[in-house]
């Protein structure tokens, strides 16, 4: 079994990672790459950074509180927010630069954004309709280790009383 705790600091520190790479995308664009580009593909490729950076910092904060959530759930929401962030804004980065390293021929990078986007919307919805523990699931959980504490006390009990009928009958 994975330990749960090391796979969120992954998570948190992958997070961490790609919002420190959206602020060095942000700053490629804005000093080198707006003479290199036109306004459209400077707004596309902005629109890719600031996708990342919102699924970047879901990321974080949904690892933060992973006790919250199912962790199955929220190891997949996180893969389909990493697999939409290849698709979705790896895409957008190809097509808003393809000026630049001659990908005109790739127009067909255009169908891997909606891909990615249904990735990103698939993420967010595991997490509301999976997600969280239900106060159900909680509440079961509760009365469970309420009942194991009962079982707990009862045998310690049974126990005493077996010693105390032992010394009682003189045995």
């Amino acid at each position: 079994m994975v330990n749960m705790d090391k796979n969120n600091n992954i998570y948190i520190k992958t997070g961490f990672a790609i919002a420190a790479f959206c602020v060095f995308l942000g700053a490629f664009a804005s000093h080198f790459l707006k003479d290199l580009l036109n306004d459209n593909d400077l707004a596309i490729f902005d629109t890719g950074t600031k996708y990342l950076f919102y699924h970047a910092l879901a990321i974080i904060i949904v690892s933060l509180n992973s006790r919250k959530f199912n962790q199955s759930i929220l190891d997949l929401s996180i893969f389909l927010f990493l697999s939409g962030m290849l698709f979705f804004t790896g895409s957008l980065y190809l097509l808003s630069t393809r000026t630049i390293w001659g990908g005109d021929d790739f127009e067909w990078l255009g169908a891997l954004t909606p891909i990615g986007g249904v990735l990103f919307i698939s993420g967010w919805f595991m997490l509301i309709v999976k997600g969280l523990k239900n106060s159900e699931d909680k509440i079961t959980e509760s009365r469970a280790k309420r009942a194991k504490r009962k079982i707990r006390k009862l045998k310690r009990e049974r126990i005493t009383e077996n010693k105390n009928e032992t010394i009682f009958e003189g045995k």
